[in-house]
């Protein structure tokens, strides 16, 4: 796997909490990028060898294309930076993967995103990390199961060499334990396989637990002039059209359900509240809040021609009440909610 991208250097601080606390990952520093509402974590987790800084590289290279600010924890410099103090007995191990999780819980707190390639070897560790992340924020487990074989065979630093020579008491796979996890949300194994269809992998398995599209898909960055050289464009880096779809699709969901505003729908959807409203005018000519109004006056209609009662349709829709209900009927359309069902209307 041929690494890409950069690292973001974690600089030298007397505390876990100081260096999330520092300039990189400031609230107003993640405010001020195109950052999802709810904060992600992805830790992954595998033995020495198995293509965790590797693949973190491409996953942070795929959201920063995409607009986003990527923290990377990579356990080597997490080790020299944040816990030089610490040695490798379980104990220390330990101590340092809960300071990770206090640095990924930090960053998630304030809206970012923090991919972790840390080698995480024992269970309990991994569930201190999930449950630390998940007070703030999603938290997206992927094991590279690579077996032992491959990475000893790949050993791109000569630790295994060192390890079976008996230089490195404490290594993982070798003379200490790997627990394999048990709650994980991806399981890679990347022999033979590309970094860019572990990451194509991994994005699946994101969108498949819920991930909303807006943080692959924002539509305010123009990317699919953007392509990997030796196998097309990017599974996430697809069309501007196809993305406007997609995002004017959930808005579209959204709105036939109930009366809500742009900005609840910016944030289930996951992007900003004038990309929404972009997408919206570009697809239809409408503002969002005349497109919301028709909706709901189709939705009604339907409701109201199956016999349900007014209050009942009031309710179902969103508003507090039936008076509410009739004043939007008569301001939308002219006419009461009873005569509604003798209009003919459209909908984009």
């Amino acid at each position: 796997m041929q690494a890409r991208g950069k690292h973001i250097a974690i600089p030298s601080q007397d505390s876990a909490a100081s260096y999330a606390n520092s300039s990189r990952v400031s609230s107003a520093t993640l405010q001020k990028t195109n950052q999802p509402r709810q904060g992600l974590t992805i830790l992954l987790t595998g033995l020495s060898g198995a293509g965790k800084t590797t693949l973190a590289d491409e996953l942070g290279s795929r959201f920063s294309l995409a607009g986003y600010q990527v923290t990377l924890l990579d356990g080597d410099e997490l080790r020299s930076r944040i816990s030089p103090d610490l040695g490798f007995s379980r104990s220390d191990r330990e101590t340092n993967l809960r300071r990770a999780g206090l640095i990924a819980a930090e960053v998630v707190k304030h809206g970012g995103i923090v991919i972790c390639s840390l080698i995480a070897p024992y269970e309990q560790s991994r569930r201190e990390i999930r449950e630390t992340v998940q007070q703030h924020g999603r938290f997206f487990l992927v094991h590279l199961s690579t077996p032992l074989e491959e990475c000893e065979r790949r050993d791109p630093k000569g630790l295994y060499r060192r390890a079976r020579a008996g230089l490195l008491p404490s290594f993982t796979g070798i003379s200490d334990i790997y627990e394999t996890p048990v709650e994980c949300e991806a399981v890679i194994d990347t022999t033979d396989m590309r970094v860019s269809e572990a990451a194509d992998q991994i994005g699946r398995s994101l969108i498949g637990n819920g991930l909303p599209h807006g943080v692959w898909l924002p539509t305010d960055v123009h990317l699919s002039h953007h392509a990997d050289s030796h196998h097309g464009r990017h599974p996430f880096l697809i069309s501007n059209e196809e993305r406007h779809a997609r995002l004017f699709h959930s808005v579209l969901d959204a709105i036939k359900q109930r009366r809500v505003t742009l900005s609840e729908v910016a944030r289930e959807v996951g992007v900003e509240r004038h990309t929404l409203e972009k997408v919206v005018r570009s697809t239809t000519g409408q503002s969002f809040r005349h497109l919301r109004q028709t909706v709901l006056l189709a939705r009604a209609k339907t409701l109201l021609d199956q016999g349900k009662p007014i209050k009942e349709v009031a309710f179902e829709l969103g508003f507090g009440h039936a008076q509410s209900f009739h004043r939007f009927v008569r301001k939308s359309s002219g006419t009461t909610p009873l005569a509604l069902t003798e209009k003919e209307l459209r909908v984009p």
